[in-house]
Order: structure tokens, then sequence, then C-alpha cells
């Protein structure tokens, strides 16, 4: 127990002191390097604690790797673009500015490389981790919902903005952990994981937008599209049917 619990508190040190540069010091070089090292450091934890490596936290290598990542990443650019697309057709909001190509995709593929890394290193701290430990301990059920909590205070930055950014921090812990229960492993997570916080970099820090005249609250439409998420995630993650061969 000693063991897991320290082990916990040092993925938990680095992952927080990558996001103390960047929130803190704007320090885009340290936010990454430390997000980075976390990976191979979530590898010394496990092989400390007598694991065999990376696997111990659902990273199995192989062509799933490449399918659930995807499966993951296009699913949640295409049910949190509808979002963005739906809150300009509301007038909840309008773009003001898309920068040429020639800026655009360069920044695109910056938060492509620098939200990829994050999101794994979240995945792993409070998903992967738990899941390792506790999957036979408490109901698949339970644990989905402890999951989804531990996410939502891993966030203890924005505890203080309310209870919807409470109740979609929830919401996104719990199909990205149902994800890693239905498939055993961290892919299909990264992919969703991922590809929401590419989004979200794109339509808040790439493409500049403005209030319309819908005052809606789009926090709101956004946890009805994050809802919607947890059907995909189900669906995404059914195991194929056995193929059966007549004589």
């Amino acid at each position: 127990m000693s063991k897991t619990i320290a082990g916990f508190l040092v993925l938990f040190a680095c992952y927080h002191t990558a996001q103390r540069m960047m929130l803190q010091q704007n320090n885009l070089t340290l936010f990454l390097g430390l997000m980075m090292a976390f990976v191979p450091l979530a590898w010394a934890v496990a092989r400390w604690q007598g694991f065999s490596g990376l696997s111990a936290w659902g990273m199995k290598g192989g062509k799933t790797a490449f399918t659930q990542t995807g499966k993951g990443f296009l699913a949640g650019i295409l049910v949190m673009g509808l979002f963005f697309l739906t809150t300009l057709i509301l007038d909840i909001d309008r773009i003001d500015k898309i920068p040429d190509p020639g800026v655009f995709l360069p920044q695109l593929g910056l938060y492509l490389v620098g939200t990829f890394f994050p999101s794994l290193a979240e995945d792993i701290l409070t998903r992967s981790y738990l899941y390792r430990f506790l999957k036979d301990r408490f109901p698949p059920y339970t644990l989905l919902v402890l999951s989804a909590v531990v996410y939502v205070l891993n966030h203890f930055e924005r505890l203080s903005d309310g209870w919807l950014v409470w109740a979609y921090l929830f919401i996104i812990g719990l199909y990205l952990m149902l994800a890693l229960q239905r498939t055993g492993n961290i892919w299909l997570t990264l992919g969703l994981h991922w590809s929401g916080n590419v989004l979200y970099q794109v339509t808040h820090s790439i493409i500049q937008t403005v209030p319309g005249k819908n005052d809606f609250p789009s926090m709101v439409l956004y946890i009805l599209f994050l809802l919607l998420l947890i059907p995909v995630t189900y669906f995404l993650s059914r195991k194929p049917k056995p193929v059966h061969t007549g004589n």
C-alpha cells in the first residue's frame, strides 16, 4: 500500500509541477519537458512497484494503440466540432478572426504535440493508476464514479469556478474512465481526451471568437454535447462479435 500511495504522489507532483510552469510562469519549455518526462517516470514507478513497465497503466502496444487512439480522436473532434458549430448557428459565439493557413497550420501542429503528453499524463494519473489498483476492490460503476471525482479534484485550481465546471469535468471523467474499463487499455481514452484538448485550443487560441446575441449559456450546451460522448464511447468500446464460419 505504501508503494501505491508513494507512486501516485510522485506522478501527481510531476504533473502539477508541469502545470504550474505553464499556468503561473508561462514557461512552455518546462511544461512540455515535464509532461514528456512523466511517461518515463510512470515506467520507473511501475518497475519499482514490481510491474513490467508501461503496460501496467494500460499502454499496451501493437495495432490496437493506433486504431483506438484514432477512433477516439476522430469521435471527439466530430462531437466537439458539432458543439462549436452549434454555438455559431445559434449565435452564441461568432468567429471574429481565422488566421491565414501559414499561421493556422503551424499553431495547429504545436497544439497537436503540446496537448498529447499532458492528455496522456493525466489519463495515467487519474484513470490508469486507479484502475490498476482499485479494479478488484470496487464494483465497476463505483470505480467509474470515483475516478470521475478524482478527475474533478485534479483540477483543484478550477473548483472555485462553480458547479457547471464541476459538472462538465465529472462527465468527462465518466466517459474517459468508461473507455478504459471497457477496452482494458488507455488508447481510446487518450484519443477522446486528446481531441477535446486540441479542439479547445483551436477554438479558443487559434480561431478568435466574440459573443453573439444569443445569451444562452454555452457551458450548458457544452455539457449536453459531453453527455452525448457517453453513448458514443460505449459504442466505440464495444467488443466485436466473433465470426462464425460454416462448413
